[in-house]
C-alpha cells in the first residue's frame, strides 16, 4: 500500500505517519468505475449519458472548480453566470462520460495507484469541453488539471487534513466522493492522451504553417458606401418612386416590409420616441456641429413627411430604441432632467422645436398621437417604397462610381486622386437639412408640432443612451450651428484608406464576406506586385471596394529557425486539441439519442448540489 504515496520512487520517512492516517480515507471500497450509476426513474440527474446519471453534486463540484477568482481568491459568480459555466460544466461531464464509455470499450482502466498519485501531487482533474480549448486555458485548467497542492503551509508537504478541508471547501464533496469522481476524470484524461498520441507535426508542415501565419500584407482600398451613394447620387423623385412601386413584384416587396414594421409603428398613447445623435464628453465645436447636422438632416426628413420611427431607425445612435422606432415607452421618471422635462411638456403629435442636449448627445423627441394612425401608416408605406427604390438603384449607381475610380487608377492616378475625381462628379450635391437649434436648458418644455406624424417600431428597449439615468446636460458655451453635409465633405465619401496588417487567415477589409475576402487574400499573397491594382471592384455589405496591394512582407526560413521550438509546440497543441474535438464530436453524434439533459440545471448553478451556499465565499464582479 505504500506504493500509493511514492514520489518519483522515493518517500521520506515522515510519510509513514501520513500514510497510516490517510489509508482509511483513500481505501473506501474503491475499484475502477465503481461509481457508474445507472439512472433510476426517480433519480435527479443533470444529464443521463448512455444510462449513466451525472449527479447534480458532481455537476456542482465541477462548476465550482471552474468559477474564475479575483486577485484575492474570491469566487466571481457573476462572471461565471455570464460565461455560462453551468452549461460548460455539464458539457464537460457529458464528454467525460462518453470518453469513459469508450475507454471501457477498449479495456482502458484507472488504478488505485494512479488516483492516489495525482492527489498526492496536488492535482485535480476536470473536464472542459474539447470544442473550447481556449476556454480551458482561460479557466486555468492546464492539460485538463488544476494544481491545488494539498500541502501544509509549514512543512510544504502533502497533508491529509489540508486535503480533506480543501476538498470540502472547494467542491463540497467528501474525500470518498471526490476520489470516485477523480477516477472517472482520470480515465477520460487517459483516453484523451491515447487520442492525441498519433498526432505529429513535421518540420516542413510547421514551416509552411509558419510562413502562412507570419507573412503579412497591407492593401490600400477605397470604399464606395451605399449610404453615401443613396444620399448624393440617387435622384429620389416621387414620380419615379411611384412608377417603380406600381410594379407587381416591387409592390409585394413593399407590402412585406410594411408588414414587418407596422405593428411597432402604430402610435401608442403617451409613448415617447426620440432620435439620439451621440456627442462624446469633451467633444470639439466641430464634432458638436457635425452631430447637430446629422440630427438636422433627420428633421428635414420629418418635414418631408417621413415617419418619425423610420428616421429614428435609420439615424438614432441609441441601439436600445432605434430598432423600435425610437420608442422609449410612456414612463419618463428615469430620464435625465432635460430629456424628461422636454418629453413631459409635449402634447400628443408634437416634436420638440429644437434639439434637447443631455450628457449623451442631442435628442429630437416626439410624443405619439394615437389619432394619427392612418397618417403614420401612409408614411410607413411611402418610406418603404423610397427605401427599397433607393436600395435597388444604389447597387447599379454604386458599381458605376466604383468603376470610375478603378478606371482612374488604371490610367495611372493615385488612390487619393481617383477618389477625389469620383467625388467631384457629385460636386454641389447637398444633403437636405432643416434649421435646428439646441434648446436652452431653461426652456425644457418648449415644443411645437414639427409637421411630422409620430411613430414606428415598438416595445420599450432602452440602453444607457436612452435609459437616461438622472444627470445634467453640458451647456454649450456658444451656439452650435448644424453642419451642412455635401458630397465632398461627407465623412462617408470615397477616400483612400489603408488596411491593418493581415495574414492569410485575417480580415483584410471589414465589410467583405468570406468569398470576397478570400479574393483579397489570394491577390495579396499571390503573384501581385506592390502597387498592383485588383482588376475589378468587390461588393461588400455596405457598397463596393476598389483596392491595390500596398505592401507584403513574407516570413522566411530564417525567421522560422528562430521560433521553431516554440512554434512546433504551439502547432502540436493546436492539432491535438483539434483531434480531441473531432473525436468527441463523433462520440456525441453517435450517442445523441442516448444523451438526455435537464436544462434546468444549466440555467443557474444555484440548484442544490449538496453544497450549502452559505459556505461559499462568493463575490460579484
Amino acid at each position: 500500500m505504500l506504493s500509493l504515496f511514492r514520489r518519483q520512487g522515493l518517500m521520506s520517512v515522515i510519510y509513514g505517519g501520513i500514510i497510516i492516517a490517510i489509508i482509511a480515507v483513500f481505501v473506501i471500497q474503491f475499484r475502477p468505475n465503481a461509481n457508474q450509476k445507472s439512472a433510476s426513474i426517480n433519480q435527479a440527474c443533470v444529464a443521463v449519458v448512455k444510462g449513466h446519471c451525472i449527479d447534480p453534486k458532481d455537476h456542482r463540484a465541477t462548476y465550482r472548480l471552474l468559477i474564475p477568482r479575483d486577485s484575492q481568491g474570491n469566487l466571481m459568480t457573476g462572471r461565471a453566470k455570464t460565461m455560462g459555466l453551468a452549461k460548460i460544466a455539464a458539457d464537460g461531464l457529458i464528454e467525460r462520460e462518453l470518453l469513459d464509455d469508450e475507454a471501457d470499450r477498449i479495456g482502458l482502466t484507472v488504478t488505485d495507484d494512479e488516483v492516489s498519485d495525482e492527489i498526492i501531487h496536488g492535482f485535480i482533474h476536470v473536464s472542459v469541453p474539447a470544442e473550447r480549448p481556449d476556454l480551458a486555458a482561460n479557466l486555468r485548467v492546464g492539460d485538463g488539471r488544476i494544481y491545488v497542492g494539498f500541502k501544509d503551509s509549514k512543512t510544504k508537504e502533502f497533508d491529509v487534513k489540508v486535503y480533506e478541508r480543501t476538498i470540502r471547501n472547494l467542491v463540497g464533496r467528501s474525500p470518498a466522493e471526490f476520489r470516485e469522481a477523480q477516477a472517472r476524470e482520470i480515465l477520460a484524461y487517459k483516453m484523451r492522451k491515447i487520442i492525441v498520441a498519433p498526432v505529429r507535426v513535421s518540420e516542413p508542415e510547421a514551416l509552411a504553417s509558419y510562413i502562412n501565419e507570419k507573412s503579412s500584407a497591407e492593401v490600400t482600398f477605397i470604399p464606395v458606401h451605399a449610404g453615401y451613394v443613396a444620399r448624393y447620387a440617387i435622384d429620389q423623385n416621387d414620380a419615379d418612386i411611384q412608377k417603380w412601386a406600381a410594379d407587381k413584384d416591387n409592390a409585394k416587396k413593399v407590402d412585406e416590409l410594411v408588414a414587418q414594421r407596422i405593428s411597432a409603428a402604430e402610435p401608442k398613447a403617451n409613448h415617447v420616441r426620440h432620435i439620439l445623435v451621440r456627442v462624446e464628453k469633451g467633444a470639439t465645436a466641430d464634432e458638436k456641429s457635425e452631430a447637430l447636422g446629422k440630427l438636422a438632416a433627420g428633421v428635414a426628413r420629418l418635414k418631408r413627411g417621413d415617419a418619425f420611427a423610420d428616421v429614428a431607425r435609420d439615424l438614432s445612435q441609441d441601439p436600445g430604441s432605434a430598432e423600435q422606432g425610437g420608442d422609449v415607452g410612456d414612463k419618463t421618471d428615469g430620464f435625465v432632467a432635460p430629456f424628461r422635462d422636454a418629453a413631459n411638456a409635449l402634447k400628443p403629435g408634437e416634436v420638440t422645436s429644437g434639439a434637447v442636449e443631455t450628457q449623451f448627445g442631442y435628442h429630437l423627441i416626439e410624443k405619439d398621437d394615437p389619432s394619427k394612425v392612418s397618417q403614420v401608416s401612409d408614411a410607413i408605406k411611402k418610406d418603404a417604397q423610397r427605401e427599397l427604390f433607393v436600395k435597388e438603384k444604389t447597387v447599379t449607381v454604386g458599381h458605376d462610381l466604383a468603376a470610375k475610380i478603378l478606371a482612374s487608377m488604371k490610367a495611372g492616378k493615385s488612390a487619393d486622386d481617383a477618389a477625389k475625381d469620383a467625388v467631384a462628379t457629385l460636386k454641389g450635391k447637398t444633403l437636405p437639412t432643416a434649421p435646428l437649434t439646441v434648446l436652452p436648458p431653461a426652456k425644457s418644455a418648449a415644443a411645437v408640432d414639427a409637421g411630422a406624424g409620430g411613430a414606428p417600431p415598438a416595445p420599450n428597449g432602452r440602453d444607457a443612451g436612452a435609459a437616461l439615468l438622472d444627470g445634467g446636460a453640458s451647456v454649450a458655451e456658444a451656439p452650435v450651428v448644424p453642419k451642412v453635409f455635401t458630397a465632398d465633405n461627407d465623412p462617408d465619401r470615397p477616400q483612400a484608406q489603408t488596411s491593418n496588417d493581415f495574414n492569410r487567415g485575417g480580415d483584410p477589409i471589414p465589410g467583405l464576406d468570406v468569398k470576397e475576402s478570400t479574393k483579397v487574400i489570394e491577390f495579396a499573397f499571390g503573384t501581385a506586385k506592390e502597387g498592383e491594382l485588383y482588376p475589378e471592384s468587390l461588393r461588400g455589405e455596405d457598397g463596393f471596394y476598389v483596392f491595390e496591394l500596398k505592401s507584403r512582407k513574407a516570413a522566411t526560413k530564417e525567421d522560422f529557425a528562430k521560433d521553431k521550438d516554440t512554434y512546433l509546440q504551439t502547432l502540436l497543441a493546436a492539432k491535438q486539441a483539434e483531434a480531441i474535438g473531432v473525436y468527441v464530436r463523433r462520440l456525441r453524434d453517435a450517442a445523441k439519442d442516448e444523451i438526455k439533459v435537464d436544462n434546468s440545471y444549466l440555467e443557474t448553478s444555484s440548484r442544490d448540489g449538496g453544497v450549502d451556499e452559505s459556505d461559499e465565499e462568493e463575490e460579484e464582479p
